[in-house]
């Protein structure tokens, strides 16, 4: 006799199992957003960026207390974000003392990051051009997170050269190139930087917040800022903005030297060619930012 199978009634406990069909991806956005507050970021992304930029920023190994304090995260969280990143080779960890750093890993994407954004590229015949009427050492950085990178250096011809590492985070309320990559950054990021504590490397460095955002707000008026002895004593710079097409800032051209040729206030003649080196970098870039500031286009930055 043939046995018929007969439907079998689904259960409470069948109706609690979970189903084997996959997600809907909406779905899983959704829950994404309801993580990162409602902004459509991921938050677990979110956090790791912060610990990559938390460690970079600190030019020194971090102990797991120190690092959750900072971001203000459970330690166990952040263990557990480490974890992961130390997986990747992302994040490194001491094994005497269990402080972590920065993985080798990201040298090699931070170099494939800069050799895959032309910029340098672009600055190297301003550069080289700035540096033979000044005679001084150009450096080019670009932004991260508020901070600004060294990019690119092009070497003064003097007898006595100041030069740049390549790699080398400026700090951004005591040098030129950071105050002015620190003047474009979004407020959310600068409010950020601005409440950590706030090193003096010398006597001149500027670390009262009030006189900072004053210096940042004229920084946006009159696109250059000058460091006089704030960093080195002896070593001054003048920066200013390269903008693109939407007025933001993608780096920034600073002329080094020592405060015999580079002080605070600038050489008008200096403060010209440098502004009209970023003026025409940043008219590359289809920028209209330094209109009405009454730079002249210099035919020695024009390359076509």
């Amino acid at each position: 006799m043939k046995q018929t199978d007969k439907p079998r009634k689904e259960t409470q406990k069948d109706a609690h199992k979970p189903s084997s069909k996959p997600a809907d991806a909406n779905d899983i956005d959704a829950g994404d957003e309801d993580r990162a507050g409602g902004s459509g970021m991921i938050q677990s992304v979110v956090m790791t960026g912060q610990i990559i930029e938390a460690l970079a920023a600190a030019g020194q190994p971090m102990r797991l207390t120190a690092l959750a304090n900072q971001l203000g995260e459970a330690k166990a969280k952040m263990h557990r974000h480490l974890s992961t990143l130390k997986h990747l080779g992302f994040v490194d960890q001491d094994a005497q003392t269990e402080c972590y750093r920065l993985g080798p890993k990201l040298v090699h994407i931070g170099q494939a990051a800069i050799d895959q954004f032309d910029l340098r590229r672009l600055a190297e015949p301003y550069m080289v051009r700035l540096r033979d009427l000044t005679h001084q050492t150009i450096v080019l950085s670009m932004p991260a997170s508020g901070d600004a990178i060294v990019n690119a250096v092009v070497d003064s011809p003097n007898l006595v050269t100041i030069s740049v590492r390549l790699g080398y985070r400026l700090p951004a309320h005591a040098s030129a190139q950071g105050r002015v990559t620190l003047a474009f950054t979004p407020s959310a990021t600068q409010q950020r930087i601005l409440a950590r504590k706030l090193q003096s490397f010398t006597p001149h460095t500027i670390t009262d917040v009030p006189a900072l955002r004053q210096r940042l707000a004229r920084i946006r008026e009159q696109l250059y800022d000058v460091s006089m002895d704030e960093t080195l004593l002896g070593i001054s710079a003048v920066a200013a903005p390269i903008l693109n097409f939407d007025n933001e800032l993608v780096g920034a051209i600073a002329v080094v030297g020592t405060t015999q040729y580079v002080h605070d206030p600038v050489e008008p003649e200096q403060l010209q060619l440098l502004r009209a080196c970023t003026k025409a970098m940043s008219l590359k870039l289809n920028s209209t930012g330094y209109e009405g500031l009454g730079i002249p286009n210099m035919r020695e930055f024009i390359f076509d």
